[in-house]
């Protein structure tokens, strides 16, 4: 996975080369990704969902992320991040029934990494009464939910802690139904103006 061959852009979004994922991170370099929110609607409710990540993912383990995401390799396009929605969580949706959020620009910035993106944004809104998940185990280790407006409160700093609901799969793929109280130390730290330029985009195909 770290030898994966990615484009590189420059600030404007230009290409610029082709970099292996693990120099893409070691070196800061502009990258595209693929960002899948899911939302579901129950009656007056509207609930966004969360991945939990694998104890075992080098960067930020066990820690609640974007519902699906991945990188998009040097020979891919937006409409091909699909297959991480397949691979992650198990089910497939068609690209065209999937609202595009924008591309919204993102950095992370640990010890260990320099992560620079223009993430793909993508939201599809569930009206199925019963989702059929299959987790990829070595990818991810549950999904969670909550309401939107907590979701918003909890990752534009306006709360401390929320209450999420959702499943955890272990060891033997036993799936194991659970509530949890999260902090914004438990979500994987995208920017600030990320969440605010999803969140619009969320009001907006919600008030569609």
């Amino acid at each position: 996975m770290e030898d994966e061959k990615i484009n590189t852009l420059n600030k404007q979004q230009e290409l610029i080369g082709v970099a292996a994922r693990s120099d893409v991170h070691a070196q800061g370099l502009w990258h595209e990704t693929f960002h899948f929110w899911l939302l579901k609607k129950e009656q007056d409710t509207v609930y966004l969902y969360f991945q939990l990540r694998s104890r075992s993912k080098k960067d930020f383990p066990s820690m609640f992320d974007i519902t699906a995401a991945g990188h998009l390799l040097s020979n891919e396009k937006p409409s091909d991040g699909v297959r991480e929605i397949e691979e992650e969580l198990g089910f497939s949706i068609p690209f065209q029934d999937l609202s595009f959020a924008g591309i919204i620009q993102d950095e992370i910035h640990t010890p260990q990494l320099i992560d620079r993106e223009f993430c793909h944004v993508y939201l599809y809104v569930s009206q199925e009464t019963h989702l059929n998940v299959h987790l990829q185990k070595e990818e991810v280790a549950g999904l969670y939910r909550t309401k939107v407006q907590d979701a918003y409160r909890l990752l534009t700093g306006h709360c401390d802690r929320i209450q999420i609901e959702g499943f955890e799969v272990d060891a033997t793929g036993e799936r194991h139904e659970q509530m949890r109280w999260i902090g914004l130390h438990d979500v994987v730290p995208h920017e600030a103006a990320y969440y605010q330029k999803l969140f619009h985009a969320i009001d907006q195909i919600l008030s569609q």
